[in-house]
């Protein structure tokens, strides 16, 4: 976290929110999300924490049935969550996915 950030923030919960919140979202930096065990994929969203701070969450808004933010796991994997393709955020949250595979030119003569 910006040190100028924390000179603002005196008391030791709101420090300790912050810096769990940043992290997270450096986690998931250009990257989707995928929820526990399941094998859908969500674009990922800022979404509003504890004490106002911004965490990774779903685009689509899907409840986790948890305050545990970090069931939300990154992965490079496109998005296949039918509410988040419709939502339109997946643009931002996937187009700057990379991906190892090489494309190849199908040109037929």
């Amino acid at each position: 976290m910006p040190r100028a950030i924390l000179e603002h923030v005196t008391d030791p919960l709101s420090v300790l929110l912050s810096s769990t919140a940043a992290h997270a979202r450096q986690r998931f930096e250009r990257r989707n999300g995928r929820l526990g065990s399941s094998t859908t994929v969500h674009a990922v969203h800022s979404q509003q924490w504890i004490g106002g701070v911004l965490i990774p969450a779903p685009a689509c808004h899907v409840g986790t049935g948890t305050w545990d933010f970090t069931r939300f796991e990154p992965t490079n994997d496109p998005v296949t969550c039918g509410r988040c393709l419709r939502s339109g955020q997946v643009r931002e949250s996937a187009a700057a996915v990379s991906s190892d595979q090489l494309a190849l030119d199908l040109i037929s003569p």
